[in-house]
């Protein structure tokens, strides 16, 4: 089976996808507290819920950015080129 390698650019349009998301997310979140009026929510427990969800969707979206990164890592460079990224420098660019 032949390994398809994330390139740079793939992983760049990976990180932007999963950002806009996460502000659109985070954005959403903030609008929903208030009503139509612009009052803001007084209910903890509808506050509550809305957190059980926004974090659910925000973990979804940082975990494509750590997947995503771990995908290029790994079908990038060998082990030797891990190694060196991960405990010289740390940039890996």
């Amino acid at each position: 089976m032949v390994n398809k390698e994330l390139t740079k650019e793939q992983l760049a349009e990976s990180y932007l996808i999963a950002t806009i998301r996460l502000h659109s997310i985070v954005t959403d979140f903030y609008e929903d507290l208030h009503d139509k009026n612009g009052s803001p929510c007084i209910n903890p427990g509808v506050v509550a819920n809305m957190l059980i969800v926004m974090k659910v969707m925000l973990d979804h979206e940082l975990d494509l950015v750590k997947d995503a990164c771990y995908e290029h890592f790994e079908s990038n460079y060998d082990e030797g080129e891990q190694a060196k990224i991960l405990f010289e420098d740390g940039l890996g660019s």
